[in-house]
């Protein structure tokens, strides 16, 4: 649509809102200064046209012909028109007014301060000044080269710490667990392999060849970095008390007491299962609730648990004595 039809259809939007009765249309055309075709049917025609892309827009032009008009009149009633008005709790307008904050002021910030405009005074909530930090990434030369086809190179870290040189056809790029991927085929490794962006080190090199490679017609970006599929486990628990209501938020069924205290009270301890586990997935959460809960079942991921344990205590136990030494240690 050129300029001038755009220009065309939003004034007569304005002409039929500041209408307070039907207009007609050779009303409008003095209005407006539109449709001055010489033949009447083709200037009616144009008007028809303009009202029907009005339309399709969902502007509600409506058709009414009142006591004493010769001819049907048109008008838009601004109640269906417009935008109802806004009804925001004190939350709401604090989260909006938040959001104006954050947002550019060249890039988005008006529309927002509109709104934030119609609504009702926030109560008395703490707002602080809020910017949100981008760091550069090699995440807009990647795009590039996947549109152009062009290969890149970088030097990558493993999740075990190696590092080494990468030579990759990029076919894409996608956001896996709050982590960008890049997804494409390792050339010295010949498949499809994903490539964490928080991963690669240094400057991103882009192939001079364009149109190097060929990405498949049938790539499944998600699938390259989701993993192995993994069979859920049940797990076995031994729960403390101060432990019970975690186990139970993830669906733990109680199985029956677990030991006794010895003090006269009755067992404190309860074997609880937890059903359709991931191996890998939620070894952080078993890790996190011991010693509140230790895994008795299955016996190999009891010992893998244990191993990881011991780990983290020797860790966090040499960086206890690294403090100690500085002499930046607390007292024990």
């Amino acid at each position: 649509m050129s300029m001038p039809a755009v220009e065309r259809l939003v004034n007569l939007t304005i002409a039929l809102l500041e209408a307070r009765r039907p207009t007609t249309f050779e009303e409008l055309r003095r209005r407006t200064g539109y449709y001055p075709q010489p033949d009447h049917a083709t200037a009616r025609r144009m008007f028809e046209r303009d009202k029907e892309s009005l339309r399709s827009l969902g502007v509600p032009i409506e058709t009414r012909q009142d006591f004493g008009m010769d001819d049907p009149g048109y008008l838009i009633d601004r109640r269906a028109y417009e935008l109802r008005d806004i009804d925001l709790d004190a939350e709401e307008v604090a989260a909006l007014a938040l959001a104006v904050d954050m947002v550019d002021a060249a890039e988005g910030a008006l529309p927002l301060a509109k709104i934030a405009a119609r609504a009702p005074e926030p109560a008395s909530l703490p707002i602080p000044p809020t910017r949100i930090g981008l760091e550069v990434t090699a995440v807009d030369p990647v795009a590039a080269a996947i549109v152009e086809r062009r290969s890149v190179i970088f030097d990558y870290r493993t999740a075990d710490g190696r590092s080494g040189r990468r030579v990759v056809d990029p076919y894409g790029i996608v956001r896996r667990r709050r982590a960008w991927y890049l997804v494409g085929r390792d050339h010295d490794r010949d498949g499809l392999r994903g490539f964490r962006f928080d991963r690669m080190l240094g400057e991103l090199e882009v192939g001079a060849v364009p149109a190097a490679f060929e990405p498949p017609g049938d790539l499944d970006l998600a699938a390259v970095v989701s993993g192995p599929e993994s069979t859920p486990i049940d797990v076995e628990l031994e729960v403390e008390a101060d432990g019970r209501w975690v186990v139970s938020s993830r669906g733990g069924e109680d199985l029956g007491a677990s030991g006794d205290t010895g003090t006269g009270e009755g067992p404190q301890r309860r074997r609880m299962r937890v059903a359709r586990l991931d191996r890998q997935r939620d070894r952080a959460w078993l890790l996190a609730i011991a010693p509140e809960a230790a895994v008795r079942a299955p016996s190999d991921l009891r010992r893998e648990l244990r191993v990881a344990l011991a780990h983290t205590a020797a860790v966090h136990g040499s960086q206890q004595e690294d403090r100690a030494d500085d002499g930046s240690g607390g007292a024990t």
